[in-house]
C-alpha cells in the first residue's frame, strides 16, 4: 500500500490557510484540524497547541519496544501566502489541478507539498517496517509566513522535549533543479531598524534658513555614505567580528552551484554586480554579513519643487548576519556608528523591530555529533540514488530565524533538503510543484528512514 501523496497535497491546498489575513483565521484552523485528524489516523499521538494566533501541532510516533536507534524531529508549516492577484492565476489557487507535469495551487511548493513528501516517505517506510526502532515527530505551525511569532514561546516551553530528538529535518528550502538537489547548511541571520534624523522643530523656508541650519536630509546622506567602503565592505568597527573563514571545500561547493553572473545581470537589468573584494558575488551573498538601506524618506515628495528644508527624515536599515555573529549585537554596532557620525546639530533616534534572528550553520563534513554525521552521510547516499547525482552543500543568503532559535534552545542541528525549484513561483501567482519531484522526494525520504537505521 502506497501513500497517496498527490491526494494529500490536493486536500491541503483546498484550505486557504493564509496566516496574514485575519479573515482566513478559521481556514487556517480547519487546515490544522485536518492534519490533526490525519496524524491520529496514522497512529500518532497528537498535541494540539493553541496560541494567540494559529495552532501548532506536535504529532509523535514512539517506538514501543524499548530505546529507539534514532529520534527524528520533522518540521513544516501549513500556512500559505495570500493568493492575490487572483486574476493572474491560470488555475484556481485553492483547488489543486494536475497538468503539464505539475500540481498547481497555493502552497503546493511552499510548504504543503514538500512536507507531504516527508510524510509520504515516512508512511511508506512504516507500512513496510511497522515495528522499526525509530521515534518520529512532526512539528507543524501555521505562522511561518508571518515570522513564526508563536514559535518562540513554544520552543521555550518545550525545549526539553525537542532536545530529546537527535536532529531535525525539513524541506522548506530550494534546489537548483529536479536533478540537482541542494542541501542548505547555513542561513544568514536578520535584523532591522529605522533611524530618524531630526533638525528644526518645523519645516523651514530654504531661502530664509538655508546655510544657517543643518539639513537633516544632508546629514542622513552624509552618515549613510560612510557605512560602506570602496572595497564593498561595511565600514563599521567590529562589524565582521565572529565571521568564520570560508573553507576551500565550501568554496568548491559554491563553485558547483548553477550561478551564472551574466544571466543574473540580464535578469535584473544591470550592467555590474556588487563586488566585495576577495569574494565572488555567489560567495558573498551566501556567507558575508550585509547592511542594506531598504527605505528612505523625508521632505517634499509631490510634483514640482518646494523650497523647504524638512524638520526630519528617516532611513530603514536591514542587516544580514553570518554564522558566528549575534544579530542584536551587530544592530547595536550600527546604531553606535550612526549616532557617532551624525552631526551635533542633528538628533538621531532609532526604532527597533522584534523580528531579529541569528545565523545558522552546520558542517556536514566535520560534525562532532556522530548521529548527525551519519544522517548527512545517509542523506547524501539516498539523494544520489533517487535524484541521480550527489547534492551540493550551500549556505543560503536568506534567513529562517526559527532554525537558529531551535539550535540555541535545544542544540538540535537541522538537515534542510531543498525540494522546490526556481520555476515553482513561490509567493507568486501560478505556484506549482513538479510531479517528478513529488515522486523522487517521497522515495528519497522512504529510503532515508531505512538507511539512517542501518547507520545508527
Amino acid at each position: 500500500m502506497k501513500f497517496d501523496t498527490l491526494k494529500f497535497i490536493s486536500d491541503l491546498v483546498e484550505f486557504p490557510s493564509v496566516s496574514a489575513d485575519s479573515n482566513h483565521a478559521e481556514d487556517v484552523r480547519k487546515c490544522a484540524m485536518f492534519l490533526k485528524d490525519k496524524f491520529a489516523g496514522f497512529g500518532f499521538s497528537v498535541d494540539f497547541h493553541e496560541t494567540g494566533l494559529h495552532p501548532i501541532l506536535f504529532a509523535r510516533r514512539d517506538f514501543k519496544g524499548g530505546k529507539p536507534k534514532v529520534r527524528i524531529l520533522c518540521y513544516g508549516h501549513y500556512d500559505v501566502q495570500p493568493a492575490d492577484p487572483f486574476e493572474k492565476w491560470n488555475t484556481p489557487p485553492f483547488k489543486a489541478e494536475i497538468k503539464n507535469g505539475k500540481i498547481w495551487g497555493r502552497g503546493t511548493a511552499d510548504n504543503k507539498g514538500p512536507f507531504s513528501c516527508i510524510i509520504a516517505g515516512m508512511m511508506n517506510f512504516l507500512f513496510q517496517n511497522p515495528d522499526a526502532p525509530i521515534d518520529i515527530a512532526f512539528m507543524l505551525e501555521g505562522e511561518e509566513e508571518i515570522g513564526s511569532p508563536s514559535m518562540s514561546k513554544f520552543i521555550e516551553d518545550n525545549a526539553k522535549l525537542l532536545s530529546s530528538y537527535d536532529f531535525m529535518m525539513l524541506s522548506d528550502t530550494s534546489s537548483a533543479s529536479l536533478s540537482q538537489i541542494v542541501v542548505t547548511i547555513g542561513l544568514r541571520g536578520t535584523g532591522s531598524l529605522d533611524a530618524r534624523f531630526k533638525g528644526a522643530n518645523t519645516d523651514v523656508h530654504s531661502g530664509m534658513y538655508g546655510g544657517m541650519i543643518y539639513n537633516p536630509l544632508q546629514a542622513m546622506a552624509e552618515v549613510c555614505a560612510t557605512l560602506h567602503d570602496r572595497d564593498g565592505f561595511v565600514n563599521i568597527p567590529h562589524f565582521y567580528d565572529g565571521v568564520e573563514t570560508l573553507g576551500d571545500w565550501e568554496r568548491g561547493e559554491i563553485a558547483k552551484s548553477p550561478f551564472d553572473e551574466e544571466a543574473v545581470k540580464k535578469l535584473l537589468g544591470v550592467e555590474h554586480l556588487y563586488v566585495q573584494k576577495g569574494y565572488t558575488p555567489a560567495e558573498a551573498s551566501r556567507v558575508l554579513p550585509t547592511l542594506e538601506f531598504t527605505g528612505m524618506g523625508g521632505g517634499y515628495q509631490g510634483e514640482g519643487s518646494k523650497s523647504v528644508i524638512p524638520s526630519e527624515c528617516f532611513c530603514k536599515i536591514s542587516c544580514r548576519t553570518a554564522s558566528g555573529q549575534k544579530t542584536d549585537a551587530i544592530l547595536e554596532l550600527v546604531k553606535k556608528a550612526v549616532k557617532e557620525r551624525t552631526p551635533d546639530a542633528i538628533k538621531v533616534e532609532f526604532t527597533d523591530y522584534d523580528a531579529s534572528g541569528d545565523a545558522y550553520f552546520v558542517n556536514p563534513k566535520d560534525n562532532g555529533n556522530a548521529v548527525v554525521k551519519n544522517a548527512f552521510a545517509a542523506m547524501e547516499e539516498c539523494v544520489e540514488k533517487e535524484f541521480g547525482s550527489k547534492p551540493i552543500y550551500l549556505r543560503e543568503g536568506a534567513s529562517i530565524p526559527l532554525i537558529s532559535k531551535i539550535k540555541n534552545a535545544t542544540g538540535l542541528d537541522c538537515m534542510m533538503v531543498g525540494l522546490f525549484t526556481p520555476e515553482d513561483n513561490l509567493h507568486a501567482p501560478n505556484e506549482g510543484f513538479y510531479l517528478e519531484m513529488v515522486d523522487k522526494a517521497s522515495a528519497y525520504y522512504e529510503r532515508f528512514f531505512n538507511r539512517i537505521l542501518e547507520k545508527c
